[in-house]
């Protein structure tokens, strides 16, 4: 008995030893700004849309080649992957509460993530009609709006925006509802991009693409 207390005692030390110290929270956040400022943070944005770019583009051409043609579409996130709001969130140090982040939203001057923006026009001039899902309220859908087309993002096939009522901790279920509604209304999803892995899951779309996001998670 008294060897097994001391096995018991040692494994309770070791155990309790192995737990490593987290990150301190200060200099992840440096990490963080420095991440972005260096400009790494916008050449893995940029790589990853540009693959996008190319993969679209091809889906266009296999289309062009199909004797019935398909209706395409692509799905895109906002914050974060159509338009930045890296300014306010080092400006409130990566925190703040919801109210602040509504009242950003209703501000409506966020800038557009430019390689985005890109290829959001070369996919229109290329026949692809785009859709936008958005964990973004509907209280907030018309300041949404606004800041799209003063961003520069016009002529989309459709902008959804979260219920006010939406209670479920993750947004998967809201955006696979809203990617299956455009597959009823005859489209291909032919690829679908967001900063968030919840952006991606669920299905109804041939292919996800996943940009950098070391600022928040959103389930």
């Amino acid at each position: 008995m008294r060897y097994f207390r001391l096995f018991f005692a040692l494994s309770c030390f070791v155990s309790f030893n192995a737990v490593a110290e987290p990150p301190n929270l200060t200099w992840v956040k440096k990490e963080i700004e420095v991440y972005h400022d260096s400009g790494a943070y916008q050449r893995e944005l940029t790589a990853v849309i540009e693959e996008a770019h190319q993969y679209l583009l091809k889906q266009v051409a296999l289309n062009k080649q199909r004797q019935t043609k398909e209706e395409l579409a692509l799905v895109l996130d906002i914050d974060e992957t159509s338009l930045s709001n890296y300014d306010k969130l080092a400006r409130r140090n990566f925190m703040g509460t919801r109210e602040v982040i509504h009242n950003e939203i209703l501000a409506a001057d966020s800038a557009p993530i430019k390689p985005m923006l890109a290829l959001y026009q070369d996919a229109l001039k290329n026949g692809i009609k785009v859709f936008f899902v958005t964990g973004r309220t509907e209280s907030e859908c018309d300041a949404t709006q606004k800041n799209l087309l003063v961003a520069g993002y016009k002529d989309w096939a459709g902008l959804y925006c979260k219920p006010d009522n939406y209670n479920s901790y993750s947004i998967v279920k809201f955006k696979t509802k809203m990617r299956k509604l455009i597959t009823e209304k005859g489209y291909t999803v032919v690829a679908t991009i967001g900063d968030q892995y919840s952006d991606l899951l669920g299905g109804f779309a041939k292919k996800e693409f996943k940009l950098p996001n070391p600022f928040y998670y959103l389930p």
